[in-house]
């Protein structure tokens, strides 16, 4: 929304671009765990807010999805606001997952 940045997504990771510095790119959110027989959940879909270029939005795998603001840190492994629901104990099936992936996000204008 600033005309300056971007995000970028895979399934492990978020990273921020800025136009004038074409060579790198800024880790904002990492996912992988140390040892990956340890993952839970990966990242399904990123968004920044239309207007306000410091708020961005990511899904998961599980169903959740998380706020960020990127005033608060530059390694954005804390969120603002979290949006998920609960699954009832015992509840659990082979879909259970599949069913609660999160596949895209948008922000409202």
């Amino acid at each position: 929304s600033d005309g300056e940045t971007f995000i970028s997504a895979d399934d492990l990771r978020i990273n921020l671009w800025n136009l004038e510095i074409n060579s790198q790119s800024f880790n904002i959110v990492d996912v992988k765990p140390a040892n990956m027989e340890d993952l839970t959940e990966v990242i399904t879909c990123a968004e920044f807010h239309p207007t306000h270029c410091n708020t961005l939005a990511y899904s998961s795998s599980k169903g959740a999805i998380r706020l960020i603001d990127l005033r608060q840190s530059a390694l954005c492994d804390n969120h603002s606001k979290l949006f998920e629901e609960h699954e009832a104990p015992g509840s659990k099936s082979f879909f259970t997952e599949i069913i609660a992936s999160v596949s895209d996000i948008k922000f409202a204008r």
